[in-house]
């Protein structure tokens, strides 16, 4: 496998220290931009309107388990062979991007990818023109979502985990981090706002503790024809255990990591970095215990019945960054 270069993110702190402000307030600048013109140029998701549904998971989200079993329930109902492997071209064959070609043209036609949407997809009059899918966006605890994406790329990021942290507002030194994750809430929580009955939001929390109601709440979304015998289908091989055993030999890649593997975790000083960066930009935690308050969007179900705790010193160590 050819690793990824990344570029260093010091630059913001030497283009601070030059002008004599915050880094912080440098920061939020490069990052307007960024999602100016990221939000305002990036229009690919549009072009895909002619599928049955839209798969979009925020990175290290569960997106290959959620597409293996979700390929498994279609076989099942279908009568077609699944997919050998999750992490190669194999995975693709009856949920893929949206450029791939079908090969069960007589299935329904599903699109998955990490895509953050673009502002003119919150137009009502794009929208009259072009009918867009229905979205299901899964979006994940952004602190677990930073720690599985470092533990992956450390060796190609060769920076402190409390780097990483303070991320790249340009986007462009890390896969994913605090930044990208915001760009990925705010701009799918705005749209699920708007358009509630065409978007549906699931936490890859909630799909742990009940991956089979989630599942078949994603199968109704879609209006995918499935049983419950189906969706027991696709649960059935949706174990570690069993995927790790449908990892391709001839890819490096190893998506299924064992549960508490790595040595990553936050301090206190990180978690005061990120609480600053959430606090100043994010605008929707889809129930997530971040802030005091929540903010934006909300998943229906997922409310103070079932709240995701805050680590100790979240809150505190965000107001104090603040």
């Amino acid at each position: 496998m050819q690793h990824q270069t990344f570029p260093a993110a010091t630059s913001l702190d030497l283009a601070a220290s030059a002008s004599g402000r915050r880094t912080d307030t440098v920061s939020d600048l490069v990052f307007g931009a960024h999602c100016l013109n990221r939000h305002t140029a990036n229009l690919a998701i549009l072009k895909y309107v002619d599928f049955q549904g839209f798969l979009v998971t925020g990175q290290h989200s569960g997106t290959h388990w959620i597409k293996w079993m979700l390929s498994h329930a279609l076989a099942h109902r279908y009568g077609v062979e699944p997919p050998r492997y999750f992490n190669n071209a194999s995975s693709n064959e009856l949920i893929g991007h949206p450029k791939h070609p079908r090969r069960h043209p007589h299935l329904p036609r599903i699109a998955s990818s990490h895509s953050i949407p673009p502002y003119a997809l919150q137009w009502r009059w794009l929208r009259s023109l072009r009918r867009p899918p229905p979205y299901a966006v899964v979006v994940r605890d952004v602190r677990d979502l930073m720690i599985s994406n470092y533990e992956k790329w450390r060796r190609e990021y060769d920076v402190p985990f409390s780097r990483y942290v303070a991320g790249d507002p340009r986007g462009k030194a890390y896969v994913c981090d605090a930044w990208w994750y915001v760009r990925f809430a705010n701009q799918w929580g705005a749209i699920a706002e708007r358009y509630p009955e065409q978007t549906l939001v699931l936490r890859y929390e909630d799909f742990r503790r009940d991956p089979l109601e989630n599942l078949r709440a994603l199968a109704r979304h879609f209006r995918l024809d499935l049983t419950d015998a189906d969706l027991k289908a696709g649960i059935a091989v949706g174990s570690k255990e069993v995927m790790a055993r449908h990892q391709d030999p001839g890819v490096d890649e190893k998506p299924v990591r064992p549960d508490g593997a790595g040595d990553t975790r936050f301090s206190p000083a990180d978690l005061a970095v990120l609480g600053a960066i959430l606090d100043r930009h994010l605008k929707h935690d889809f129930g997530y215990a971040y802030f005091d308050q929540p903010r934006g969007y909300q998943i229906a179900g997922a409310g103070a019945d079932r709240p995701v705790a805050a680590p100790p010193g979240w809150r505190a160590a965000g107001a104090r960054a603040a």
